[in-house]
């Protein structure tokens, strides 16, 4: 595979701003084969949201995330926002702009990546599970899947009630009213995954707000994981994430191929 560190001048945020772009390799590395860097098209992606408090190493640092793009001959981009919930922020911090417009932009033109919706996906942790619903649902003709691993729900009055506590939360929309907007405005929605521990600290809200989906959800396949003993953690992460990329309905040409043996 390709494993590439990227920095480049964001236009939406008005600075340098941290990349990492896995690319799986096309050809395994079983040395009794013919080998080839001519691709038979681009890549599917899979766009990877961090958690609060980490940065866009994280998910290579403490899960197999590389292995399985590999594996499973996806892409995948991870980036940095900070404490910002991949939403439009204040003094200038769009990374809803930056997420749903730039980094695609950017990405699907520097690097063999396929700019088809169906061919693209977006998912994450924590409050990157928040941003991936928000995006997703907002954006329901861009993405063919959705992937909130112990995602960050909110209602409106959990918004209200919220301290700000570095997090603009006069801007963030909540979740329960992004997917009924999303069910009713008629379009074709994304196929969603959401998972958590029965330990977790969220389990309770993810627990109802996964019940509330399935009480309104047309149209698009919905899976809901529930892992026992585990709390809010990489290891349930790790597993998910793979169970993710297994569940993802694929039509591109690398999924005929099958996996890639490392």
């Amino acid at each position: 595979m390709a494993q590439i560190q990227c920095n480049f001048f964001s236009y939406a945020l008005g600075h340098g701003v941290d990349i990492s772009v896995t690319l799986p390799s096309f050809t395994s590395c079983n040395m009794d084969k013919e080998h080839s860097h001519q691709l038979p098209g681009k890549f599917p992606v899979l766009y990877l949201l961090h958690g609060h408090g980490n940065d866009y190493m994280v998910w290579h640092r403490y899960t197999s995330i590389d292995r399985y793009a590999e594996e499973k001959r996806i892409a995948v981009v991870t980036f940095t926002v900070g404490n910002i919930p991949y939403v439009n922020g204040d003094l200038g911090m769009n990374y809803y702009d930056f997420l749903e417009k730039e980094l695609p932009d950017f990405v699907e033109n520097y690097f063999p990546i396929s700019n088809k919706p169906e061919e693209r996906y977006i998912a994450g942790l924590s409050m990157g599970g928040y941003g991936s619903l928000i995006h997703g649902l907002q954006n329901p003709e861009r993405y063919s899947a959705i992937g909130a691993f112990s995602p960050a729900v909110f209602t409106k009055e959990d918004l209200a009630n919220r301290p700000r506590g570095g997090m603009p939360t006069s801007v963030m929309p909540d979740t329960y009213t992004v997917a009924e907007e999303a069910v009713n405005s008629g379009k074709k929605l994304p196929d969603l995954f959401l998972c958590v521990g029965d330990k977790d600290f969220l389990y309770e809200k993810v627990e109802n707000y996964q019940a509330y989906l399935k009480s309104i959800w047309k149209g698009s396949r919905l899976r809901y994981d529930m892992l026992p003993g585990y709390e809010h953690e990489f290891a349930i992460w790790d597993i998910e994430v793979q169970e993710f990329l297994d569940w993802i309905d694929r039509k591109d040409v690398y999924k005929a191929m099958g996996p890639n043996k490392v």
